[in-house]
């Protein structure tokens, strides 16, 4: 697998680009709908989950439980 963004108000993973011309790239969250100029990038989903264990402790519960069904 590929890397992945994720958006840095949400923390969800749904971030796409959305405009790049001069002013620079940039991604919009489809879940907060967010205009991000540097999202966070993981490699893993392990990684994400350890991050997601200490600065969103809801959205990891919500995500294990997913991942478990």
């Amino acid at each position: 697998m590929s890397s992945f963004r994720i958006c840095t108000n949400c923390y969800g993973y749904r971030v796409y680009p959305w405009m790049g011309f001069m002013t620079g790239d940039r991604y919009q969250c489809q879940d907060c709908e967010e205009i991000l100029i540097l999202p966070l990038e993981f490699d893993t989903i392990e990684d994400y989950l350890e991050f997601l264990k200490i600065q969103s402790p809801e959205k990891f519960a919500k995500i294990e439980s997913e991942r478990k069904e």
